[in-house]
């Protein structure tokens, strides 16, 4: 696949995302190519499971779909990667850290060969990937492979959990809009979460401005429950639905 194929169809999905619906006809005159190639391109987007084609249009998939790993790390990369940089800086040498399946943890990970003698847990196997490649020391929790998620869930990952000191965790979410913590679209990893809060000395909730608009099926904690929340800029008011985090800390690029 060529790069400028690539980069449409990341627009065509931004697109439908802030959107709603799209038209087929309007697109293919805004970036100058065939409806054809506008066909071809939202089929592969639907493939993907991010959108829903119809006659001449496409629609986003509804708010409580859980969107595939490799589509979540095309969102907000830039944000992700300021946040990422903020975490690292919580994390001592020689510690133990957890990090979760989620896209914003996975650019921590990239980070950690930066630190010494650390050892991580984790149930992410991106992430796991990863520490391989790092010459850090890696945990992995076993368990059921949750497919979309790459993730490994169920008793025996929270079985491994329960019998690991955690100096810190970092874990993310899908959304908590209108909600007083965090959520998730998977019943299996909202308990996983919830031993991992458990069991971690220090929690910290990464999440990008953009899961204050989002939601989810499964609330897993309250914000009370962190010690750390690290987003980027909010908009006005939004501060406000995360009072209860004992410390908040919002990124910007310089």
């Amino acid at each position: 696949m060529s790069k400028a194929s690539e980069a449409r169809r990341n627009a065509l999905y931004q697109r439908v995302l802030g959107e709603g619906r799209v038209r087929v006809g309007e697109l293919a005159r805004q970036l100058d190519v065939t409806t054809e190639t506008i066909r071809k391109d939202l089929k592969v987007l639907e493939e993907r499971g991010v959108l829903t084609k119809k006659h001449g249009s496409a629609v986003v998939r509804n708010a409580y779909y859980q969107l595939p790993f490799d589509v979540k790390l095309q969102e907000h990369t830039l944000e992700k990667q300021l946040i990422a940089r903020k975490a690292l800086e919580f994390i001592e040498d020689d510690a133990i850290v957890y990090m979760d399946p989620g896209s914003t943890c996975l650019q921590l990970a990239k980070l950690l060969r930066l630190k010494k003698n650390i050892t991580v847990l984790t149930n992410s196997l991106p992430i796991a990937d990863i520490i391989c490649d790092s010459g850090l020391d890696l945990i992995m929790t076993g368990g059921k492979l949750q497919k979309k998620g790459r993730a490994l869930v169920g008793y025996y990952a929270t079985n491994v959990i329960d019998t690991v000191r955690i100096d810190i965790a970092f874990m993310g979410c899908d959304g908590f809009m209108d909600m007083d913590g965090p959520m998730t679209f998977s019943m299996e990893h909202a308990e996983v979460n919830r031993h991992i809060l458990a069991h971690s000395r220090k929690n910290i909730l990464l999440c990008d401005s953009s899961k204050f608009t989002k939601t989810a099926t499964y609330q897993f904690a309250k914000f009370s429950d962190y010690d750390v929340m690290i987003t980027n800029e909010l908009q006005e008011g939004q501060q406000d639905c995360v009072s209860e985090v004992k410390q908040l800390i919002m990124v910007k690029e310089n």
